[in-house]
């Protein structure tokens, strides 16, 4: 019985983290589609990277035009340098947004281009939204985890994921450990409750058939997993590995609750005669 408890826990545990993360990462997904993914909050002193591909016809960050931020230099786009890109191998740069140590609070548009004017690529669009101080940007952002608990969704997200996975994992073998104690006493678990086909009370699925000595006929016991007795059931039908029992309709039956067979009779002791 202690099995099954911590079996059920380690689930609830599992369920619990695993929904915490994908909240987290659909918070924070969520909260960057409404910003814009070429949008970036910004404090004072702060130092963003950014990146994207080169203007046409630009060679070297000497030929990229930066247009926007601010004449006092406050609020800035610098590159850095020039790569290959990962998958399509094209010409890439990666730079920064750097902020100022006194830059006026406000929305800020950066524009990267080439010389020659041509037709403005909105991935070279950036978007700068500078804020006085940390607290009053958590408080504007557009994720609920940060407005709410000052919490980034994503660093949430790869803080819990493995514990969730850990806990699914120790999920798992703890029911196999609970499936093995349950074969030992020939029994096994409810995995299927369905109204029987004639309408003559409730039909239970369990995983044990005929090559566990179970067959039509036979009357087993069914309990909670706590061990609190339930009531008795009928196999109506069986396969190798699983069976079918009916139960009246007046019978609390739940899937979970464990079916137990009766003890297989002794076979006759053979004697010689003198």
């Amino acid at each position: 019985m202690h099995l099954a408890r911590l079996h059920r826990r380690s689930g609830k545990v599992a369920l619990l983290l695993l929904l915490v993360c994908a909240f987290s990462l659909v918070d924070g997904l969520a909260g960057r589609m409404q910003q814009g993914f070429n949008s970036t909050s910004a404090l004072p002193g702060g130092e963003y990277p950014v990146s994207g591909p080169l203007p046409p016809q630009t060679e070297t960050i000497e030929d990229m035009v930066i247009e926007g931020g601010t004449d006092d230099r406050q609020v800035r786009l610098v590159p850095y340098e020039i790569y290959s890109g990962y998958w399509l191998g094209g010409k890439m740069w990666r730079g920064a947004i750097k902020v100022g140590a006194n830059p006026a609070s406000g929305e800020y548009v950066i524009r990267v281009r080439d010389k020659f004017g041509e037709k403005q690529n909105p991935t070279l669009i950036f978007v700068v939204q500078v804020w006085p101080d940390e607290a009053t940007m958590k408080a504007n952002a557009p994720e609920r985890l940060t407005r709410w608990f000052g919490i980034d969704p994503f660093g949430l997200a790869v803080l819990v994921l493995p514990f969730a996975l850990l806990a699914g994992f120790g999920n798992f073998m703890l029911g196999r450990a609970w499936s093995r104690a349950l074969l030992a006493e020939r029994s096994a678990e409810i995995y299927k409750l369905l109204p029987a086909p004639d309408g003559g009370g409730k039909d239970v699925t369990f995983g044990l058939g005929v090559q566990h000595g179970a067959s039509p006929g036979m009357r087993c016991r069914i309990r909670r997993p706590d061990g609190a007795p339930v009531g008795e059931a009928r196999v109506v039908e069986c396969t190798a590995r699983d069976c079918v029992a009916r139960v009246p309709h007046e019978l609390d039956v739940r899937p979970g609750d464990v079916v137990t067979l009766p003890e297989l009779a002794e076979p006759p002791v053979a004697t010689l005669g003198a």
